[in-house]
């Protein structure tokens, strides 16, 4: 009797389990099933720091090439923050018009400072590194200027809404000396969207936008999002990584494309 009773419990046990784990296993994201405009700060924040669209990224300088003492954006905010709807440079970078994001005096998404004991030679720093483009990045911005104020709902949804030219990548740190002193020219032939499926499949970077000709304190570069008529990323990509290469910083990044879907389709 004592052994049945056992062994009820268990099924018992098991079935109730098994009940549970369908819930885990398929529990949606919060950007699944939440309109934008009721994102919480730290939600909009994670979308740009912590999910398919946004990494941080920790990186090592050299300290023999690059001032490390040249802290160029607010200490702890990444990406810089987001105020007004004057955002940086229009038109022919490819850049999203209306970006609610510039000023340097708001909360940013909060990260480690870059460590390294005095005197040594390198340092490790954190960047963010965030696929701008894509609808979800600019919806995270838009919702993050209504929650400081100041931006109205119609300038949100004009920059939410906007179709985007290219593919654009935006890096930000507490530390882009290194990214200020580049250029378009010193980075063509060695920074690429790298696709892992698709054996060869490199896009070149066609504009590069410097930290220190926005407001908002942004390297944005730029890929085009077709050739030769084509898409030229795609679902079938599964993966793509973001290299670029400059002297004493090198960044590569990796985006899971499977999971960048919004609606159904591809969101970058």
């Amino acid at each position: 009797m004592t052994h049945s009773i056992y062994q009820m419990r268990k099924i018992t046990g098991l079935t109730c389990l098994l009940g549970v784990l369908p819930v885990a296993l398929w529990a949606k994201d919060f950007w699944e099933e939440k309109p934008f405009t009721s994102w919480s700060q730290k939600e909009a924040l994670r979308i740009l720091s912590d999910s398919p669209w946004g990494k941080i990224q920790h990186i090592t300088l050299q300290s023999n090439e690059w001032d490390l003492g040249g802290v160029t954006t607010p200490s702890g905010n990444v990406p810089p923050p987001i105020s007004s709807p004057e955002g940086g440079a229009v038109g022919r970078t490819g850049d999203v018009q209306g970006d609610p994001s510039s000023g340097r005096n708001a909360p940013g998404a909060r990260v480690p400072a870059y460590g390294g004991e005095p005197g040594s030679v390198s340092r490790s720093v954190p960047f963010q590194v965030t696929w701008y483009s894509s609808a979800k990045v600019r919806q995270a911005i838009g919702r993050l200027g209504q929650l400081a104020g100041g931006v109205s709902t119609e300038q949100i949804n004009s920059f939410v809404q906007q179709p985007v030219e290219n593919y654009i990548i935006a890096v930000s740190g507490q530390l882009m000396k290194p990214l200020e002193q580049t250029t378009l020219e010193s980075l063509k032939g060695k920074t690429f969207l790298i696709s892992k499926k698709v054996k060869n499949k490199k896009l070149e970077l066609k504009e590069y936008v410097s930290p220190k000709d926005r407001k908002d304190g942004l390297a944005l570069f730029t890929f085009p999002r077709e050739l030769e008529g084509k898409p030229s990323l795609d679902a079938a990509d599964e993966e793509v990584q973001f290299v670029a290469e400059l002297a004493g910083l090198q960044i590569k990044t990796t985006f899971k494309l499977a999971k960048m879907m919004t609606d159904g389709k591809l969101d970058i």
